[in-house]
């Protein structure tokens, strides 16, 4: 999936090619393609994903992948955390938002955030259908 270029990210994120912090979080990063592009500019990178075919492909890449628990638990925080078009498929956005800002860094990290619009949150069970989320995120506009 197509995100933004190389060039659309040092943009978005006023910085230039040379530009380097200590550590990006990619959550929900799929197969790692925007995640390699977003990581030059990074010393370490961690990555998350519940798909098991998409943590071997991070893994090739090698991502340091953490659990979908453990993120939150480290001690780290990150000077960049993307979470690009997963509030819609997350079972409590706002709980996930609220342990992003619990782990950037406080004075100089940011967040690149993604929605898929219109906005319309449903969640994968366990039998393979589809619920809304047990936390509701209130889109306008």
């Amino acid at each position: 999936m197509f995100v933004f270029s190389p060039d659309q990210l040092q943009r978005l994120l006023k910085i230039n090619p040379d530009w380097k912090t200590h550590r990006l979080l990619d959550l929900g990063a799929g197969d790692g393609e925007v995640t390699k592009i977003m990581s030059p500019h990074f010393e370490e990178i961690y990555a998350t994903e519940l798909s098991e075919t998409m943590i071997w492909q991070l893994q090739k890449k090698k991502y340091r992948v953490l659990g979908k628990n453990e993120w939150q638990n480290t001690g780290f925080q990150y000077g960049i955390i993307s979470c690009l078009n997963l509030l819609d498929r997350c079972d409590q956005p706002l709980t996930l938002l609220k342990d992003i800002r619990s782990v950037l860094e406080p004075t100089r990290g940011r967040v690149i955030l993604a929605l898929v619009l219109p906005f319309h949150p449903y969640v994968e069970n366990i039998d393979g259908k589809w619920d809304k989320p047990s936390e509701t995120l209130e889109i306008k506009g």
